[in-house]
């Protein structure tokens, strides 16, 4: 499939070609949201993409041979090939036509359809896993449960699958201690690693017996607001794990796409998130939201060591096709 290229480019093209497609083209873009908007019916030709209603002015579906991208007007909600990923910004209508935001354009729909290659000869190699919480940081919890518990029962059995599968693993923290999410992505530099995963698990506050399935996560972009804001500015700046943007939510994708197909589970999406870990992670780094430990019937599987084995095997092949995504 032909690349995504910047607004810019297009424009230099159209502007360089008279061309009678180019003319019809314009205008490409728009100022909508307060951000740069890309007209979808003309970036879906240019990507040879077909375009359908699945219902009148609700929802739709771009497709060809080999992608199927589905979106839902004014909204943030897509799926790619099936997958649930969340847009930065809504889809958003102006004089009859759709447009969907230049950063996402740029940010979440060419790093799946045009993955970035890896330097030559650049092997994925080490990766660091992250058992989320500990020591005096219990995360969620349940009447005789706690979630630092299962992710590091889920951390030992990654590593030994992950090792198994050829890689090197290190972990952030191997007992019950207590560690500095600032010091997790800095433990992963340190240590030179291609890859940086932090294992959680979710709960629900109320709705227990509806809340379920595995989300992942990867940085939000510099400009965007995150899926999971808690409060933030849309004008937030860029973080050192910014400089992965890409390759961080190919990553993301690979591993929730695994993890649906292995488990079984309902599909939560990939989602944005400034989260500390996310920010400073100087490699590729994903945060894992594998389950809610508050769905009686989830709970209980998460609780069992061949669920986590399941978990641990779907992780590992997420990863698996990540590397081949970005090696070839």
């Amino acid at each position: 499939m032909k690349g995504v290229y910047p607004v810019a480019l297009w424009l230099t093209i159209c502007v360089g070609l008279a061309a009678p497609r180019c003319a019809r083209a314009q205008p490409l873009t728009a100022r909508l949201h307060d951000t740069g908007y890309v007209r979808l019916a003309e970036w879906a030709r240019w990507q040879g993409l077909g375009w359908r209603w699945l219902k009148r002015d609700e929802s739709f579906l771009l497709t060809n041979r080999t992608t199927r991208l589905q979106f839902t007007v004014d909204s943030r909600e897509a799926r790619v090939n099936g997958l649930q990923v969340w847009l930065l910004y809504p889809l958003a209508a102006r004089a009859g036509d759709w447009y969907v935001s230049q950063l996402d354009v740029e940010a979440t729909l060419h790093p799946l359809l045009s993955p970035g290659l890896s330097p030559p000869g650049k092997r994925l190699k080490t990766i660091c896993l992250d058992p989320g919480h500990g020591g005096k940081d219990p995360g969620n919890r349940l009447p005789g449960r706690q979630e630092k518990d299962y992710t590091l029962r889920l951390a030992f059995e990654l590593r030994d699958q992950l090792k198994q599968a050829g890689f090197k693993v290190l972990l952030t923290r191997t007992s019950d201690n207590f560690v500095e999410r600032s010091d997790r992505p800095d433990f992963a530099r340190r240590a030179n690693a291609d890859l940086f995963v932090s294992l959680h698990f979710n709960a629900a506050e109320s709705g227990r017996g509806e809340a379920r399935g595995s989300e992942v996560y990867c940085l939000t972009p510099a400009g965007a607001a995150s899926t999971n804001a808690r409060g933030e500015g849309v004008q937030t700046g860029a973080f050192p794990g910014n400089r992965t943007n890409g390759k961080n939510l190919l990553l993301a994708y690979q591993i929730q796409k695994a993890l649906l197909r292995g488990l079984q589970s309902d599909d939560r999406g990939v989602r944005r998130a400034r989260f500390e870990v996310l920010r400073e992670a100087t490699m590729p780094a994903v945060l894992i939201e594998a389950g809610f430990l508050s769905h009686p019937e989830e709970g209980k599987k998460i609780f069992t060591a061949e669920y986590r084995r399941q978990m641990a095997r779907a992780i590992t092949e997420g990863i698996q096709n990540y590397k081949q995504a970005v090696e070839r």
